[in-house]
């Protein structure tokens, strides 16, 4: 039970966490428009300049 935990835990700080949220907030855009915008707003945030590094 501990190991899940901390392999949550640990899993939270990860990129591919990250990278995972961006995929699904982009997957529920509704249409071009929608995606392009949601694009553009974590792009303006710095959102995927973290995994260029």
């Amino acid at each position: 039970m501990i190991k899940k935990l901390l392999n949550n835990f640990f899993k939270s700080f990860t990129f591919d966490h990250d990278r995972e949220k961006i995929e699904k907030y982009l997957s529920e855009s509704s249409n071009t428009y929608d995606l392009e915008q949601r694009m553009r707003e974590l792009d303006q945030k710095g959102k995927y300049n973290q995994f260029y590094i």
